[in-house]
Parts: structure tokens; C-alpha cells; sequence
């Protein structure tokens, strides 16, 4: 099993999909909560609506991320791939552990487009949803 979870540029945690600059995958095997490899996947297309097909193509299963427009995760579930926002901030080893350990709590997803207003995060600001013509 293959699991994402977004990163920043300088390889943290990003904590919204959509401003993240690339991508950590993990290889795992689940059942004997063992990472089998680790690989950083850089997308070259900036506009995160291309991003399924590229983390479907590396073998992803699951994406891990503390917030996603409803948009890009209909857009995921199109590709075939889960997603689990509300991850908190943490090393993207530690949540992969806690993942398959069955500890990771989740919280609120930050990109939640329950009408609640604009989110912003850093320098993307958005109203919750993923804003391509999918």
C-alpha cells in the first residue's frame, strides 16, 4: 500500500493540499507496520487538479492531509484514491506510523467549505473548493 501526504518546499507537512509543492510517498505494509520505502514525488504541473493522475500513477492508495476542498476530494475519489483530511500538523513519519497503528486523530478539516467564510494559508487563499473544471 501507498500512502501521500503533501509537503511544503522545505519537506514539512503542508497542512492544505492545494499550496503543497510536492508530494512524500510512502510504501507500507500495513500489517506488520513496517515503511518498506520512502519517495518524494515533485508534480511539474503547479495546478493541483492534475495531481490525482500523478499520485494514481506512482501507485498511491491514500492521501493524508490536513485540508482539502470538497472539490479535490471528489476529484481523489475520481482516480480511485482515499483520502483522510483533519491530519494534524506532524513529521510526515510520525503520521504514517500513527496511520497504521490505528492512532492518528483526525481533526477539522481546514479547507471544510461549510460556508464559514474564506480559509487562508499562506499565500493560497480559497473559499474550500478545488477550482478547476472538474
Amino acid at each position: 500500500m501507498k500512502i501521500a501526504l503533501p509537503l511544503t518546499a522545505t519537506d514539512e507537512f503542508s497542512p492544505h493540499y492545494g499550496a503543497s509543492a510536492k508530494f512524500t510517498v510512502f510504501d507500507v505494509d500495513p500489517v506488520r507496520r513496517l515503511v518498506l520505502r520512502r519517495l518524494i514525488v515533485v508534480p511539474q504541473d503547479s495546478e493541483p487538479c492534475a495531481w490525482p493522475t500523478l499520485l494514481r500513477a506512482a501507485g498511491v492508495d491514500l492521501v493524508l492531509a490536513g485540508g482539502m476542498g470538497r472539490g479535490a476530494q471528489m476529484h481523489m475519489a475520481e482516480h480511485g484514491l482515499k483520502v483522510l483530511v483533519g491530519v494534524p500538523m506532524g513529521t510526515p513519519e510520525v503520521l504514517v506510523e500513527a496511520w497504521m497503528a490505528g492512532d492518528l486523530a483526525t481533526g477539522v478539516n481546514t479547507c471544510d467549505s461549510s460556508g464559514r467564510g474564506r480559509h487562508h494559508h499562506g499565500d493560497h487563499d480559497h473559499a474550500g473548493h478545488c477550482h478547476c473544471a472538474h
